[in-house]
């Protein structure tokens, strides 16, 4: 078997250094939405597929994180005045709405691919590959 040459490793590096990067910020708009995925979508890493897909999924969860969020809120205050020994779960509560995008953002950046159900048609539709 012969060895790469120093040269051929070099240039595999690189390029998976800039896949490793895309997945990193594809990740980061999963989590901390809806600002990354604006950025992304404002900027020249739109034109990448692979970078606009993302995004337009992240920002329409968004929609769906804001609302969790508030759902979490809610009902938070309804626990506090029901029982103030209920405050040590608000901790957990409060992790709640992060959980899904956290979740789909480690996926992207260990390399696989999310689609969650309702997100990624919702996006396809919204933000078409240009």
């Amino acid at each position: 078997m012969a060895e790469p040459s120093a040269r051929s490793t070099i240039g595999i590096r690189l390029v998976d250094a800039a896949g490793s990067q895309k997945r990193l910020v594809a990740a980061l708009g999963y989590v901390f939405t809806p600002v990354v995925p604006l950025i992304v979508l404002t900027s020249d890493m739109k034109r990448d597929l692979f970078m606009q897909r993302h995004a337009g999924q992240a920002l329409v969860w968004s929609i769906g994180f804001v609302l969790g969020f508030v759902l979490v809120v809610i009902v938070a205050i309804w626990m506090l005045r029901i029982d103030l020994l209920l405050l040590c779960l608000l901790p957990f509560l409060f992790h709640l709405p992060f959980l899904p995008g956290a979740l789909w953002g480690w996926r992207v950046y260990q390399g696989g691919d999310p689609h969650p159900p309702l997100i990624a048609p919702l996006a396809a539709r919204l933000f078409p590959a240009r």
